[in-house]
């Protein structure tokens, strides 16, 4: 099967790769129970729904444009580095996005596991699972694609950056320690917030191993100065725009998924915590940030969630639902710029233009009906969230 670009993947090969992240998102989805999750802000369900239709609809010109400006694989090895936006998710919402429009019409159908799908886009399907196979492949250093064929790992870095981080990471005074954990807690509520309560912008990765039962890890919070949102300008703004922590510890179990998420056992490290240190990748470059820093930039991130906090309370509910457009969208924006297009801007702002009006054509359909019904096939029985393709 051969896309316009000269991919050349076989029917075979699409559906291994479907079937993979098909039981990788099962697994994780489930273990964390994301198919009850509810909010008195957001229409949670109904706004993945129509995301997910958002960039089934339209993704598929700009990565073909995507692609003919950078390999895959270049653009797996570019995020590769701490403080990086696009990260572990971005490639997730790609294909989750297809996938799951795709199994939502196919439900709607009334069809089976196997049976031929009339709306099918074979193509278009094969071109992006071979591209995030391809992307996948060049952003771990190892030889799997996802963190469920790897003991729950997720390594990207090469062995250059884990010397760097870890000697950049030393011995945590307690206050210093406290400060940056107050920091933490406030940047994932100040992230939670700005995504509409998606997961976004929380990024943990590793653990990279160093001998002794001693293991680096990362946490990282990105997007935080976002202008493509467009509830995102806050009159106060958070003064960088990504924050790494690096830890090194020992006897230190890291469980890392599919999103990007990642958590640490024990959670209280307590005399585990050898080295500790605190990030920014500044245009490319790693400096400290210093005590000094912490506090203005916690403020900032307070501050600027409060705003939003009061923005979301003030949306009606068919907002509550659209929402879902200009966030899916800005899961696509960072790839052209990590790329260096130089239309990357205008890309962006086409992208988020299509999806608005898919947005417009489809809101009023989600609103006030039955949750969709993909979500009660994500939610029980034994059939794959994603069924193979048929040609």
């Amino acid at each position: 099967m051969s896309g316009e670009l000269g991919v050349d993947i076989s029917v075979e090969r699409v559906n291994e790769l479907i079937h993979l992240f098909s039981a990788s998102h099962k697994r994780d989805m489930r273990a964390e129970k994301r198919t009850s999750m509810s909010s008195v802000l957001f229409d949670l369900p109904r706004r993945s729904s129509l995301g997910w239709q958002c960039l089934h609809d339209n993704l598929g010109p700009y990565l073909r444009e995507l692609a003919a400006a950078m390999p895959p694989e270049e653009i797996g090895r570019r995020m590769g580095t701490v403080g990086c936006r696009p990260y572990a998710l971005q490639p997730f919402i790609l294909v989750c996005s297809h996938l799951a429009h795709r199994q939502q019409r196919m439900l709607d159908l009334g069809l089976r596991p196997g049976d031929p799908f009339p709306e099918e886009r074979p193509e278009e399907l094969a071109f992006l699972m071979d591209f995030w196979a391809r992307l996948q492949g060049g952003y771990r250093t190892d030889e799997v694609l996802l963190p469920a064929q790897a003991d729950d790992s997720l390594p990207i870095l090469e062995p250059a950056d884990i010397d760097a981080l870890t000697a950049m990471a030393t011995a945590p005074d307690p206050d210093f320690y406290g400060a940056v954990r107050r920091l933490a807690a406030t940047l994932e509520l100040y992230g939670f917030m700005l995504h509409g309560e998606q997961r976004d912008g929380i990024f943990g990765h590793g653990p990279y191993d160093l001998g002794d039962g001693t293991v680096l890890f990362c946490r990282e919070f990105n997007d935080l100065r976002n202008d493509f949102l467009p509830w995102a300008a806050t009159e106060v703004r958070v003064p960088i725009g990504n924050v790494v922590l690096a830890y090194v510890a020992r006897d230190v179990e890291v469980i890392c998924d599919m999103f990007g998420s990642s958590r640490f056992e024990p959670h209280e490290l307590g005399d585990r915590l050898l080295g500790l240190a605190l990030l920014t990748n500044d245009s490319g470059k790693l400096r400290a940030i210093d005590a000094g820093e912490i506090e203005a930039i916690q403020k900032a991130a307070a501050d600027a969630q409060e705003e939003l906090f009061m923005r979301a309370v003030e949306w009606d509910d068919a907002y509550k639902i659209a929402y879902g457009a200009p966030l899916f969208a800005n899961h696509v924006k960072p790839f052209f710029e990590l790329a260096g297009m130089a239309n990357a801007d205008e890309l962006g702002n086409r992208l988020l233009e299509a999806c608005e009006e898919t947005a417009r054509a489809n809101t009023e359909r989600l609103l006030g009906a039955e949750v969709p019904s993909v979500w009660q096939h994500f939610a029980a029985g034994d059939d794959d969230f994603y069924w193979p393709l048929v040609v």
